[in-house]
């Protein structure tokens, strides 16, 4: 049986805020295709979907994906209406149950293998506690694929990778006005029509701005870098980074003390030292306070990651549009 949490007060407010309402041209820390002609906000989130808003915000943290959007798939997939029903007979919505059953059936039993070391059925797709994480991990391998392109990201939940990454290549910019023929670029197709070619249109009408996106992206030498369980984020205007994930691309040695929660980065001779949840760090035995602790989050270190870069001489920038810590070694 799924363990739901009911709205709060805070829900209420949440019914208000994801109302019919413009939120601009902008989805932020999106890069690539221009949003000129897309509408967002301009549907109301069903009630159904809002109960739902601490799984999409806890999905959206570990998988690097602004929850809003998370949120707006998930309500076009379920549209609101399309139901499923626990044992005492209390109903939820069928979250993204097309892509699991039809295509990633294989893929999310190891999802669940590698995460509760139990492999999910088609059953579990039906529950949002599985289904919505696993969209999101789907969602982050796109949004890294197609280098911070909202759009294509979502149309890549709609089409899958081949077929778009075909269309792509086709048509180059103009791969939007190609996805009414989507249905010729895909193999063993006997249909006319290939998804939802306004697939993207669709999901934007329901995106708000209500949810906090504490997620950031980070690249290095301008290259995206990948995170694969666990992404970075920020708290308190600090940016966490799970140290690891990030080691190799600076260079780094990373070193793990579980009896004394301890982490050790060694680079060309520097060696830091820093302890799970204090405020205090140590460059080559020199004492610092930090203004944000390391901690552990999904059992991945994550590390204040200004402070590690620039100790290791990196320079270290905040494009706060794109929501991306930029660092160059």
């Amino acid at each position: 049986m799924v363990n739901i949490k009911l709205i709060s007060a805070f829900a209420a407010a949440l019914a208000l805020a994801w109302n019919t309402a413009a939120f601009g041209k902008a989805i932020p820390g999106h890069q690539g295709t221009n949003l000129e002609n897309f509408e967002l906000g301009t549907k109301l989130i069903a009630k159904t979907v809002q109960q739902y808003h601490d799984i999409f915000y806890t999905a959206g943290r570990q998988y690097g994906i602004d929850p809003n959007i998370l949120a707006a798939i998930c309500m076009q997939e379920s549209a609101g209406v399309n139901y499923s029903y626990r044992e005492d007979g209390s109903s939820y919505p069928a979250w993204g149950i097309m892509q699991i059953e039809y295509t990633h059936e294989k893929s999310f039993a190891k999802f669940g293998l590698e995460r509760t070391g139990v492999s999910w059925t088609l059953k579990d797709r039906l529950d949002p506690e599985k289904a919505v994480p696993y969209a999101a991990y789907l969602l982050s391998e796109s949004l890294h694929r197609y280098d911070g392109d909202y759009i294509k990201m979502i149309q890549a939940y709609n089409f899958g990778d081949v077929v778009l990454n075909r269309i792509i290549s086709a048509a180059g910019n103009k791969w939007l006005d190609e996805r009414v023929n989507a249905a010729k670029y895909a193999d063993n197709w006997k249909y006319n029509k290939y998804g939802d070619a306004k697939y993207a249109e669709h999901v934007l009408a329901y995106y708000s701005n209500t949810l906090d996106n504490v997620s950031a992206a980070v690249r290095i030498n301008g290259k995206c870098v990948k995170f694969s369980d666990q992404y970075p984020i920020i708290e308190n205007g600090r940016t966490l980074i799970p140290i690891r994930a990030v080691s190799e691309e600076l260079g780094a040695e990373v070193e793990w003390d579980g009896e004394k929660r301890r982490v050790y980065i060694d680079k060309d001779g520097t060696e830091i030292e820093l302890v799970i949840d204090s405020d205090e760090a140590y460059v080559d035995g020199i004492g610092y306070e930090l203004d944000a602790a390391a901690s552990i989050v999904n059992d991945r270190t994550l590390v204040p990651l200004r402070f590690v870069a620039e100790s290791l001489d990196c320079g270290v920038e905040w494009d706060e549009n794109a929501r991306t810590v930029i660092i160059e070694l």
